[in-house]
């Protein structure tokens, strides 16, 4: 009997303390909505990512939230403050540069912290897509005499078209001031730079064995209706890369003198 009312007593004991000490972790799940992406999922470069992540207090302590902090890769992305809330949706988006220093993978990861000072934590693993398809466009730029139409166009992929007169026999097409230009005979390389890393080796291969130059003058100011298949490749003030695939160019009589027009596609 003294063996039983013994462990009867440990027993309410037991009962006691557990009752002294409530457990319970507030919860935390990624956001399962369209549009927002999923772990495991493949992402491109240079594209926008939403995520999401649910937090909620503990069904057990039902204790306020008090903080939600976001990391990408080990560095700190946001700390919300969560004070008096019991429940949270936070959304957000992320944009992966080709040039970070992590490759092919990402790791985004959420902590969420009740006042109880419990954690829990929620991870969304993404592969990237380093081989970014270019999409390339179309472009056409025309100057009429003295007027040069597509100024601010070919300012924005570091050219420059300073003249234009059928008595050169021939555009000029120069790079800007803190530009460099490279001149590529065979306009079939445009097609075969299909991808981001395929323009950064094409590009690397040009710094390291082409040679730049000051004037571009392979299309001509008299021939009219005259397709043409040669490249340029400029590296803009910023470092920005752009290749430029000349196709067609018609010159005639216009406003102001003779006008050009000169066709072709941009990556």
């Amino acid at each position: 009997m003294k063996k039983l009312a013994f462990a009867l007593v440990c027993v309410a004991s037991l009962a006691f303390f557990a009752s002294c000490v409530k457990e319970g972790q507030p919860t935390i799940q990624v956001l399962n909505q369209e549009g927002y992406v999923q772990n495991g999922a493949t992402v491109e470069m240079n594209e926008q990512v939403d995520f999401g992540f649910v937090v909620a207090s503990s069904a057990i302590t039902n204790k306020e939230l008090t903080s939600l902090v976001v990391d990408i890769d080990g560095a700190q992305w946001a700390n919300v403050d969560l004070t008096g809330k019991t429940e949270y949706t936070y959304t957000d988006y992320v944009t992966y540069e080709p040039d970070r220093e992590i490759i092919g993978t990402s790791v985004i990861t959420a902590i969420v912290t009740d006042a109880a000072g419990q954690t829990a934590t929620a991870t969304i693993t993404l592969n990237l897509n380093e081989e970014q398809p270019l999409i390339g466009s179309t472009f056409e730029w025309v100057r009429d005499g003295s007027h040069f139409i597509s100024e601010e166009d070919m300012r924005a992929v570091g050219l420059t078209w300073p003249s234009n007169s059928k008595a050169e026999a021939y555009v000029n097409i120069k790079p800007l001031t803190g530009c460099s230009m490279y001149i590529i005979e065979d306009g079939d390389e445009f097609d075969e730079i299909a991808t981001l890393s395929d323009k950064e080796a094409f590009f690397a291969d040009l710094r390291e064995n082409g040679t730049t130059a000051d004037v571009y003058r392979g299309i001509s100011a008299w021939d009219d209706e005259t397709a043409y298949n040669s490249m340029l490749a400029v590296i803009d003030a910023a470092g920005e890369k752009h290749l430029v695939h000349f196709t067609y160019a018609t010159v005639k009589n216009g406003n102001y003198g003779t006008k050009i027009t000169i066709s072709g596609e941009l990556k």
